[in-house]
């Protein structure tokens, strides 16, 4: 290696940035070229040093010093600064960009435009290694950016906007265009303000951000998304009523548009400015109220029926051409909001055309109808056949289950197993059959055995496996085995220490854990079997009652005993229901294994648990097993269920129970419980709710402890995998409406949840059919939500009876609410108190 090349390796090796720089800097052409040529290779063997999962940062900054001063292309040098080696999604910024500026000061300046384009293009979002680099160079060089929305995103995250910046007139006005920026902005308090008193000063143009933001809400967007822009929106119009008025009517077409489908913020914005503008032309004011009045947030319809009342008492000649509109509130959901339109349309002026009117009286309860149709004529419905509403939707049933995959073929041969081992499996049915395996190819020829499995296991050796930690998983036991026989590892004795304690692991675990000790021990004792009795025959993790019964008899013939982990989970994978050849055939078993086995499936089989639950409101639930004691230690473990408090490992392989206890699901359900606890690592909110529902049926003794935690996970900020299980479980008609209702209300009362992310939940159930389901949890959440006289209600519960009050009628739902009448009946004409009278009056018809 030429001299130039030591040194820099060198260099680089005692992760010396500065040392790098000075170095390279003296180098003439040639060397510059031939350390450029050895740099990838010496990254390769600096990268072998270490461990696969461990990354090479602190030699990052050297690396990328050598790259940047000795690479001749600026496609190279963006390449070289941007390998995966030098940056993790958890590093931050090298701190490096003074230090690389430095190295490329003879660069002519087309040389730097052109690094700038590429390393910008490379950006991939606001914390992207390089993006500091990258305003530096683009500062620098004073070129237009090329269009790359995370450059935008990056550059509003990089700091607040300043007039004196070079990129401010190139990027500013690509912040209403990138995606991304919103999210970004969406709660620094400070971009707002500032760009406004940029806007004041003259340093940036208040019309372009203006226009700006109304083409972004045009574009659409969550709420969230757009927060940030309205916030700056409202800060540009001028405050001057003449100037504003001015400003409003000139993208008055534009805020119109904004009104159907606008996120309810947005929406809000658009109408209370059109509101503003008194001359607004006639067939604007009708498309805007066309466009609001049919939207399901009441209070946005309700400001909207107000500006519809106030336009057609100054301008009447308006009166039939906003009949239509208004026509659209009687199918709102909200009795508050179909009462006030009922109002306005009873003060029309006398000779308007009501036709329109006149055909929306059926959307209208049969008392509101009536008092239109004796007014405009139209057809009354009918107050006990549930006619005044739309019919319900049909029901859209979730995805079918995926069917369970067949069981993988059996291991046959030696490179099988290599093969096997080498990829590690993680499903439960590819470990089933690489133990089994191991076992069946071990007996018949060891050695062939030991010479495959060496060269596989010595690149995936555990450095934790010769120390004293626990052996957790069913890999480290695994690859302990196989270093074991093939003796390519030192291992230390006493495995039994290396099994985490049950206390910690819990019934199902301690037993999946204990068939890997157990072989472990047959190949430290020499003892390993001809073959497993516990591995499963059917994909859903049963094992047939014969098959069990032909491998004891050959265990028998080889003078064999089999483990008595692998035995116990032999006997929990038979299915309830025992062939009666199987037991006829046992019989005749003599080794002890087999007579035991004999026995049981004489008596059918293990017992079959029965599990219920204590009694639940907060914390964690706590179920109960009874069954009695079988004289099997792990079988008895598995039937015994966890502490309140169990263990952090308890839920581990949580995804094998079902398979490992095919025949006892309600045990596995059991089991599963303790990791509904709020707080818990596995099942905490936005945690795999699905995979809950697949291990706990919702109508058995768990339906308390299921509702809870559906009631949890449907507030949660990402909750469609939520949804999807409420909609899998009214499909299934499983859910537990009556515990779940109860728990959302007594989680509202107590301030746990939020009572519109309830209401927003289960209106998407009620958008694919679920509305039974959804008026029953609704009937049970009610008596609690309802307020004592004198309290207040909570917030949004006028939503929640209106909403009562639709699925009740979809339904045919008849069987009164105590507390609801009580409400009812009260004096007032707040919201909650017209819903409540609403949804009573329902109740009540027809009895």
């Amino acid at each position: 290696m030429p001299s130039a090349t030591k040194r820099i390796a060198a260099l680089i090796d005692e992760c010396d940035a500065l040392a790098v720089a000075e170095a390279v800097r003296d180098l003439d052409v040639a060397d510059r070229r031939a350390v450029a040529r050895a740099l990838p290779g010496h990254l390769r063997e600096v990268r072998s040093r270490y461990e696969p999962w461990d990354d090479i940062l602190d030699h990052a900054p050297a690396f990328r010093a050598a790259g940047a001063g000795t690479m001749t292309g600026a496609s190279a040098v963006a390449a070289w600064l941007n390998r995966r080696e030098f940056s993790t999604r958890w590093s931050g910024d090298h701190g490096d960009t003074d230090l690389l500026l430095s190295l490329w000061d003879d660069r002519d300046e087309t040389w730097l435009a052109e690094l700038a384009r590429r390393l910008t293009l490379r950006l991939r979002g606001p914390r992207h290694v390089g993006l500091d680099l990258v305003l530096a160079l683009l500062a620098e060089t004073g070129i237009e950016p090329p269009e790359h929305d995370p450059l935008v995103v990056g550059w509003v995250a990089s700091a607040p906007p300043r007039a004196k910046d070079p990129l401010l007139p190139f990027l500013l006005p690509r912040v209403f265009e990138a995606d991304g920026v919103g999210r970004e902005l969406r709660d620094r308090s400070s971009w707002p303000r500032t760009l406004a008193t940029l806007a004041a000063r003259g340093d940036v143009d208040r019309r372009m951000l203006l226009d700006g933001c109304v083409r972004r809400f045009l574009r659409g967007g969550t709420a969230l998304d757009l927060r940030f822009f309205v916030r700056l929106h409202g800060l540009l119009l001028p405050g001057d009523p003449a100037a504003r008025e001015r400003e409003i009517s000139a993208r008055a077409r534009d805020y119109a548009r904004l009104l159907p489908s606008a996120p309810g913020t947005v929406a809000d914005v658009a109408l209370g400015l059109l509101k503003e503008v008194p001359a607004l032309p006639s067939e604007l004011v009708v498309e805007a109220l066309d466009g609001v009045l049919f939207r399901p947030e009441a209070g946005l319809v309700r400001s909207g029926l107000s500006w519809l009342e106030r336009t057609v008492q100054r301008r009447p000649g308006l009166a039939a051409s906003c009949a239509p509109a208004l026509a659209r509130a009687f199918g709102h959901e909200s009795y508050a909001v179909q009462r006030r339109a009922v109002r306005i349309a009873l003060k029309f002026p006398d000779g308007v055309d009501g036709r329109a009117i006149a055909d929306a009286v059926p959307l209208l309860p049969a008392d509101l109808g009536a008092q239109v149709a004796a007014r405009f004529s139209g057809d009354v419905a009918d107050p006990g056949a549930g006619g005044d509403v739309p019919p319900p939707p049909a029901f859209v049933p979730p995805p079918p289950r995926e069917p369970l995959p067949p069981l993988p073929p059996p291991i046959t041969t030696v490179a099988e197993l290599a093969e096997a081992v080498d990829a590690f499996p993680a499903g439960w049915a590819e470990a089933e059959r690489m133990m089994d395996g191991f076992v069946r190819l071990t007996w018949d020829d060891a050695d062939a055995v030991k010479a495959a499995l060496k060269p596989v296991l010595q690149p995936v050796f555990y450095p934790g496996l010769e120390s004293d930690q626990r052996w957790r998983g069913p890999r480290e036991w695994m690859m302990a085995t196989g270093l074991l026989l093939t003796g390519s590892g030192p291992l230390s004795e006493g495995w039994r220490r290396r099994l985490p304690p049950a206390r910690v692991l819990g019934g199902p675990n301690l037993l999946y854990l204990s068939r890997c000790a157990e072989l472990y021990a047959a190949v430290e004792d020499g003892t390993l079997p001809p073959l497993l009795l516990g591995t499963p025959t059917e994909a859903t993790g049963h094992l047939d009652p014969l098959a069990l019964v032909e491998r004891l008899e050959r265990l028998q013939e080889a003078g064999a005993d089999p483990g008595p982990a692998d035995l116990q989970q032999a006997l929990l994978r038979l299915p309830r229901e025992i062939d009666p050849d199987a037991v006829k055939r046992a019989a005749a078993l003599t080794s002890s294994a087999g007579r035991a086995v004999a026995r049981l499936l004489a008596d059918g089989g293990l017992p079959v648990p029965a599990v219920s639950m204590r009694p639940f409101e907060r914390g964690a639930p706590e179920p109960v097993i009874s069954v009695p004691p079988t004289g099997l230690p792990l079988v008895d473990a598995v039937f015994t269920a966890p502490p309140e408090h169990c263990g952090d490992g308890h839920g581990w392989f949580r995804a094998t129970w079902p398979r490992l206890l095919p025949s006892h699901p309600e045990v596995v359900a059991a089991h599963v419980l303790p990791l509904l606890a709020e707080g818990r690592y596995a099942f905490e909110i936005g945690a795999p709710v699905e995979e809950v529902i697949e291990l706990v049926p919702g109508d058995g003794p768990f339906a308390e402890a299921v509702g809870h935690f559906l009631a949890r996970q449907l507030t949660a900020r990402r909750s469609g995998r939520a949804d999807l299980a409420l909609h899998t479980m009214a499909a299934r008609g499983d859910l537990p409406a009556a515990a779940f209702g109860r728990h959302l209300g007594r989680l509202v009362l107590d301030g746990d949840i939020r009572l519109v992310r309830i209401i927003d939940a289960l209106e998407r159930a009620v958008d694919v059919g679920a509305h039974a389901a959804v008026w029953q949890t609704i009937a049970a959440a009610l008596p609690v939500l309802c307020p004592e006289p004198g309290q207040r209600p909570v917030h949004g519960l006028d939503r929640l009876i209106a909403l009562g009050l639709r699925t009740a009628r979809w339904s045919n739902a008849r069987a009164r609410i105590p507390e609801l009448d009580a409400l009812a009946a009260r004096k007032g004409s707040t919201n909650v108190a017209r819903e409540a009278r609403a949804l009573s009056t329902h109740l009540a018809e027809g009895r």
